[in-house]
């Protein structure tokens, strides 16, 4: 084991690990034309169709104002559309349109894909385990931060 503090310190290393395998994946989203950050707005808005901004924002990982630009763009390429809310017109709530869908859905196979490969050099419980124990850390730091809405759902 390395005695070097920055080789043994969990954030750097969860940096380094996300940082490397995001990037393997960001340059298949390139080649279909989508931006990482169209990417996890996209995703968010199929699995929970009509967030309202600030919920999108926590979950996109992202500060609300660069959201709003985010939204805004894809609504100029058709990939979602925004709807006001019948009992509250100030509410406006984001949807996935089909164009977003057809977009979306064959970059979610690919990153099931690169997910496995990722992953490959781990057992099946495992991958299980490093999961589950990357969203025990994210939901207890996040109600620490009162960022409940956050919340990670175990799939596994």
């Amino acid at each position: 084991m390395s005695k070097k503090f920055i080789d043994n310190y969990l954030l750097f290393q969860l940096a380094l690990a996300s940082h490397t395998f995001s990037e393997e994946f960001y340059d298949q989203l390139r080649a279909a034309g989508v931006s990482p950050p169209k990417w996890r707005i996209l995703i968010n808005l199929m699995d929970c169709p009509g967030m309202y901004l600030t919920a999108l924002a926590k979950y996109a990982l992202y500060e609300q104002s660069r959201v709003t630009k985010l939204v805004d763009q894809l609504v100029g390429e058709k990939l979602v559309e925004k709807r006001t809310s019948h009992q509250d017109r100030r509410r406006v709530s984001i949807h996935i349109t089909d164009r977003g869908l057809a977009l979306v859905k064959p970059l979610i196979t690919q990153a099931k894909i690169h997910e496995k490969s990722v992953l490959a050099g781990l057992t099946p419980t495992d991958r299980k385990h490093l999961k589950s124990i990357l969203k025990k850390l994210a939901n207890r730091h996040a109600k620490d931060m009162q960022v409940a809405n956050l919340k990670l759902v175990d799939t596994t």
